[in-house]
C-alpha cells in the first residue's frame, strides 16, 4: 500500500516540556564504523552482496562493506542536496521546523511503502520508504543540521507477518529530536494515534532492528540463509531484543532445528514486553507437530522464563486494575519491582492504584519513582489528576 505523505499528514508529536535531554546514544559515522567492527567477527560478515525488494521495483543491497556504515549515513551527494534545508544561523527550533517543512512539505512527496526497509540515501533517492526509512533519513539529516537526533522504538505498535501459523516480528521505528527541555517525537506512519511504551535506542541499537526487519524480510521470501546472515548480526548489535530472538527462533523452526527455536524463544520471553506473542507462536508449533511431550515441557520452562520478565506481572497488574482489584495489582507490581526496579510504568500503575484508593503519601511517592526513571527533570510539574484511558485502548 502506497500513501502519500503530504503537509501535516506526518505526524509531529510535542512532549512536555520539562524533559531533560538524554543520555548521549549517537555515534558519528567513524565511531559507528569502529563500534560495529569491534562487535562483529569477520566471518560473520556477508561473502557475496545480499539482495532485499524494496517494493516499487527498488532493491537494498547489504554487503560486508556497507554493514559498517550507519543506515542513517548521507552520502556527499545527498547531503549537497538537502543543504539548502537548513538553516544553521537560525535557533534549534526554526532550524527543526525549517528543515522539517523543506524535506517533506515543500518537496515531492514521499511514498509511504510498507516493505521498503531503506537507509536515508536509498530513502532520499526513492522518495519513499517506510517508518524505519524515513527516520533514517530524518536522523541523518537533522544531525547534518547540528540537531540533537536519535532514534526511539514503539514496542506497543508491532508489525507482524502471520505465515506458517507463526510470526515473524518486525519493528516501528520514531525520531526523538531533543530542542533544549523539549523532546519532538516524529511519526511517520500514516494513522497513528498513541503510544505507551517508547524505547530511546542507541544508533547500535537501531543498525540492530534494522537488520532484523531485512532479515524478516527475507525469511518471509523463504531465503532462510541469507534471512540467517542478517539475524545473526542483528542479534550481535542488539542482543536483548525480543523481536530479535523471537525472529531467531521462527528460522530455526523452519530449519527443523527444534533445540535451537526453544533456546531463542525462551531468551525471548525474558525480555518481551508482550511476551502473549511470542508463547503463542511456541505453542502453535508444537500442537501443529502433534507433539505433546515435548509442549508439556516447554510449558514449565516457558513459565519459568515468564516469572523472569517483570512486564509478565505488569500485564497481570494491568488486568486487575481494570477489574477494580487493587489490592492484587499492588502486589504483582512488588513481584515486578523486585525483578527490574527501573520500569516507569509499574510506577505509574501504582499511581493509579494509589490515586483510586485515596492513599495520598502513597500516590505522591509512586509520582516521584516515575519522573525518577521518566528522566524528568527537578522542576517537573505538579502531580496529574488521575484520568484513565478508554479501556477499548488496551488500559494505557
Amino acid at each position: 500500500m502506497k500513501l502519500k505523505l503530504i503537509g501535516l499528514s506526518v505526524m509531529l508529536i510535542l512532549s512536555s516540556g520539562c524533559m531533560r535531554a538524554p543520555t548521549p546514544e549517537a555515534y558519528t559515522d567513524k565511531e559507528f564504523h569502529k563500534a560495529v567492527h569491534n562487535l562483529l567477527d569477520p566471518d560473520m560478515l556477508p561473502k557475496n552482496p545480499i539482495t532485499i525488494p524494496g517494493g516499487k521495483g527498488v532493491t537494498v543491497t547489504v554487503t560486508a562493506e556497507s554493514i559498517m556504515d550507519p543506515p542513517f549515513q548521507l552520502s556527499p551527494d545527498v547531503r549537497e542536496q538537502i543543504s539548502p534545508c537548513v538553516k544553521m544561523a537560525s535557533s534549534q527550533k526554526d532550524r527543526f521546523d525549517y528543515l522539517y517543512n523543506c524535506l517533506f512539505n515543500n518537496s515531492k512527496p514521499f511514498g509511504y511503502m510498507e516493505n521498503s526497509t531503506l537507509s536515508a540515501d536509498a530513502c532520499f533517492q526513492n522518495h519513499m520508504g517506510n517508518c524505519f526509512a524515513i527516520t533514517n533519513l530524518m536522523v541523518g539529516a537533522a544531525r547534518f543540521a547540528k540537531l540533537d537526533a536519535y532514534y526511539m522504538l514503539v514496542e506497543d505498535i508491532v508489525g507482524n507477518k502471520m505465515e506458517k501459523n507463526t510470526v515473524v516480528l518486525s519493528n516501528h521505528i520514531i525520531t526523538g529530536i531533543q530542542i533544549g527541555q523539549e523532546r519532538r517525537m516524529v511519526d511517520f506512519i500514516p494513522n497513528t494515534r498513541h503510544y505507551y511504551y517508547v524505547v530511546l535506542l542507541s544508533d547500535i541499537k537501531a543498525a540492530g532492528l534494522y537488520y532484523n526487519n531485512l532479515a524478516a524480510r527475507l525469511l518471509l521470501q523463504g531465503q532462510t540463509g541469507n534471512a540467517r546472515i542478517l539475524f545473526n548480526i542483528a542479534e550481535k548489535l542488539y542482543p536483548d531484543s525480543y523481536q530479535i530472538q523471537n525472529n531467531i527462533g521462527v528460522m530455526m523452526l523452519r530449519n527443523g532445528d527444534l533445540s535451537g527455536a526453544k533456546t531463542h524463544f525462551l531468551k525471548a520471553l525474558q525480555s518481551a514486553r508482550f511476551p502473549d506473542m511470542v508463547m503463542g507462536n511456541v505453542m502453535k508449533i508444537f500442537e501443529n507437530r502433534k507433539d505433546m511431550e515435548s509442549l508439556y515441557l516447554l510449558r514449565k520452562d516457558m513459565e519459568k522464563a515468564r516469572k523472569r520478565n517483570p512486564y509478565f506481572y505488569l500485564s497481570m497488574a494491568s488486568r486487575n486494575y481494570w477489574q477494580h482489584n487493587y489490592a492484587a495489582a499492588l502486589e504483582l507490581c512488588e513481584i515486578a519491582k523486585k525483578i527490574r526496579g527501573d520500569i516507569p510504568e509499574v510506577y505509574l500503575l501504582e499511581f493509579r492504584v494509589f490515586a483510586k484508593l485515596g492513599l495520598k503519601k502513597q500516590e505522591a511517592e509512586a509520582y516521584k519513582q516515575l519522573l525518577k526513571y521518566e528522566h524528568f527533570d527537578g522542576e517537573a510539574p505538579p502531580m496529574p489528576k488521575v484520568v484513565d484511558p478508554p479501556e477499548n485502548t488496551g488500559g494505557g
